[in-house]
């Protein structure tokens, strides 16, 4: 083997070391930004969705509920007599603006808007058109050697009417190509074609659809007899102080 030989050899092998290192890193600082946010939550996780996409809104809300009540006397998080709204409740959202795995953050917080109305007991309890919250979840962008970028918006939060907060989880997941996939490494040619191999990115753009979930029971704060009352949105919500002179 020549020096120029030689040479070429140790220039890819820098190469795939420095690359290497950088997505290694990459990852790393993702992990620790993500689980800045809750640790050890995946807001991903198939525990407790429900998979029976046959049944209506209504029903899958009724079965929720027969199921909550076989199991235990008192709802979960809400106080006797009130109202509610179940786990695993679906909302249908869009992201207000566009994202693309290229410069998306991991932790970063993403705009979501309401498609539907959330109505409980014929009572609007979310407007359509409200703007809640979602975050990056996982984000890493296309590079070498194939890599695809990828990109998961987990749903963070909504808030009722009367500013309760409704806890979200699942979300929009995509990835981009990987532009031909693995590298033979075997040759030194082989090698040197991947470095210029790129993946793609993927991006979603502004008014992309898709489906977040309740995370928790959600006390309403109201009862059958005063929800109208507590929902009128003509009627200012928040915390009131009042000082004495």
């Amino acid at each position: 083997m020549n020096k120029k030989d030689m040479a070429i050899i140790l220039s890819v092998c820098t190469t795939l070391l420095v690359n290497t290192t950088y997505f290694s890193i990459t990852e790393a600082k993702g992990t620790i930004n993500r689980n800045d946010i809750e640790a050890n939550y995946n807001p991903f996780s198939d525990e407790d969705i429900v998979d029976d996409s046959t049944l209506t809104m209504t029903e899958r809300l009724a079965k929720i509920q027969n199921e909550q009540k076989e199991h235990k006397s008192a709802i979960e998080n809400v106080q006797d007599g009130h109202l509610y709204i179940p786990k695993k409740t679906q909302l249908k959202v869009e992201l207000v603006n566009a994202i693309t795995s290229k410069t998306a953050q991991e932790g970063e917080n993403v705009d979501i808007r309401l498609v539907n109305n959330l109505i409980v007991n014929g009572v609007v309890v979310i407007p359509k058109g409200t703007i809640g919250k979602a975050y990056v979840y996982k984000a890493r962008s296309a590079g070498g050697f194939g890599r695809k970028g990828i990109l998961m918006i987990a749903g963070k939060e909504f808030k009722t009417i009367n500013n309760i907060v409704v806890p979200l989880k699942q979300g929009l997941t995509g990835e981009g190509n990987s532009d031909g996939g693995g590298v033979a490494v075997a040759a030194v040619i082989s090698v040197i074609g991947g470095a210029f191999m790129k993946g793609t990115n993927i991006e979603y753009p502004a008014g992309t659809i898709f489906n977040v979930e309740v995370k928790e029971n959600v006390d309403l704060q109201a009862t059958p007899d005063n929800l109208n009352e507590i929902m009128n949105p003509n009627i200012i919500h928040g915390t009131e102080i009042t000082i004495n002179l």
